[in-house]
């Protein structure tokens, strides 16, 4: 069976943080056994390196956040993921909306790119 699993790194690249969302598609038996491939996968690919500035890039904190079983494919299309968020944070609706939304553009993507 298709398991996914959704993954948030945290970098650092000096004192500015990036998040990544990372969905992994694993093939597993069980929710328990995509988890542990997920780790297994995470584990093996958490490095540090050095950015094209030269600067370290440090992968600080990485978490399992949701396991979903892929249904089968229904007229061409597969839902791999499907998550729901709510807002339970002081910031106004438009403002949550924007923080879920808003993605690095290229120059900030600049910070995490390999020699």
């Amino acid at each position: 069976m298709k398991y996914t699993v959704k993954v948030l790194y945290t970098y650092s690249v000096g004192q500015r943080k990036f998040y990544e969302t990372s969905i992994l598609l694993t093939d597993a038996d069980s929710f328990d056994e995509a988890y542990e491939k997920a780790e297994r996968f995470v584990a093996q690919n958490n490095d540090e390196y050095t950015n094209i500035k030269g600067e370290a890039v440090k992968t600080e904190k990485v978490e399992l956040l949701d396991c979903f079983c892929a249904y089968d494919e229904e007229d061409g299309v597969s839902e791999i993921y499907s998550s729901f968020t709510k807002n339970d944070t002081d910031l106004p609706e438009k403002d949550f909306y924007e923080a879920l939304t808003t993605q690095c553009n290229e120059e900030e993507l600049f910070d995490l790119r390999h020699i």
